[in-house]
Parts: structure tokens; sequence; C-alpha cells
């Protein structure tokens, strides 16, 4: 018998939704369904992502990049991913990084030191996340690429490519975001926010490629 799962591989770039996707997933494919993982936790435990039974779930979901994700990928996979402007992204990141990482980092070690947003958005891992999440595939590749700015009715379209019960999808499909998020584009310094684009160029150019397609219809 020929192996059918994994069925979709959903590449969670960081910030754009993720979270609330997966609930998404399972809700369509059952708890059980969705394989949630991400190189993070694959990295801390020391090992690879073909080490867990992939072949048991119709749904593999997670901060994983391409180059991982598709070494357990059938010839039949689907690829899905969500992209956000990049400005918003990267500021949200930061918060992220502010609010949650680095309080739980500065517990372990009280000398820890908040980096600055100038000094987080210079550093080379925070540049263009999307870029390296996806690179060695191509958009045109890709089964779906949704937009977290229009988070709900891109799910409707994918869910009506891939048959979902789409009745049944979870009534609060809250996009991760919050208000300090929503409104801190327009507060900071238009000169950061400059230098914000000129670190993720190659982001800014993937995240307008893929606005031209979609709105071309190429994922409906």
């Amino acid at each position: 018998m020929n192996p059918i799962n994994p069925e979709l591989l959903s590449i969670h770039i960081p910030k754009t939704a993720g979270r609330t996707f997966r609930e998404i997933l399972k809700s369509q494919y059952g708890v059980n369904g969705v394989l949630s993982l991400d190189h993070y936790y694959l990295t801390k435990q020391n090992e690879q992502l073909a080490d867990h039974p992939t072949d048991r779930y119709p749904v593999i979901h997670g901060h994983l990049p391409y180059r991982q994700i598709s070494k357990v990928a059938l010839p039949s996979s689907k690829y899905i991913t969500w992209l956000r402007h990049p400005v918003d992204r990267v500021i949200s990141n930061y918060y992220h990084y502010r609010d949650s990482v680095f309080p739980a980092k500065q517990k372990r070690n009280p000398s820890a030191q908040l980096v600055s947003i100038e000094d987080f958005i210079e550093r080379p891992k925070r540049r263009n996340k999307m870029s390296q999440y996806l690179e060695g595939i191509d958009l045109e590749a890709l089964f779906f690429v949704g937009f977290q700015e229009q988070f709900k009715e891109d799910v409707v379209r994918l869910g009506r490519k891939l048959q979902w019960r789409i009745s049944e999808l979870p009534l609060q499909m809250r996009v991760n975001e919050n208000k300090r998020t929503k409104q801190s584009a327009p507060s900071l310094p238009e000169e950061l926010i400059m230098r914000i684009r000129k670190c993720n160029e190659k982001d800014l150019a993937l995240y307008e490629k893929a606005k031209q397609l979609s709105e071309k219809g190429f994922w409906s």
C-alpha cells in the first residue's frame, strides 16, 4: 500500500497567525491528526523530524523551514504557509521577544540584558525570516499561501480547496495580534521603519510577489 501521509505540510513562519491556524487544522483533522513540532525543540532534543512517525499524521505543522519539513514529504504532499507584511511581522516578533522570551531568559540569568529593537532588527537570523523559511521552494510550488491581513477570508478559500467542513471552523478565528502590534508601525520613527525595510528587502519582494499571485487567483 502506498503511503498517503503526510497530506499537508504547514510551514509556520513566526508571527504569521500560526497558532490560530494550528487550531483550525485540528478542527478539521482532529487533535491526533496534526503533528506539531518546531526546529527549536528538535535541536534541543538532538532529533530529526524523520525520527518522529510522520507517516501517521495527515498534517505536520510548526516552525519547520522548507528544507527541513521537505525531508518527510511525499510526492503528493501539499505545502501551505502564511505570510505577513515584513515590517509588521518584524515588529511583532520583537514584542514577542521583549514580552515573553526575554523575561523567561532573565529568570534563568538575572544578568541578561534586553536587546533594543534597533539591535534586534540588525541580527542576521532576524532578517528576511520568511525568505529563510521558504528557501528552496518557489511560491508557485506551494499549494496555498495565505496572508495574515486577510486571515479569515483566506482560511475560507483554503477550506474550499481542501473541501473542509467550513461550517465547523472555529467561530473565533483570532489572529495572533494585539493592540500594541497593530499600533506599533505608525508610532515608530520613520527612520526605524526604513531600517526594518532595508534589513528585509528579500521578504518585501517575496511578499509583493505573493500578493500579486494571490490577486490573480493563483491559489484560489
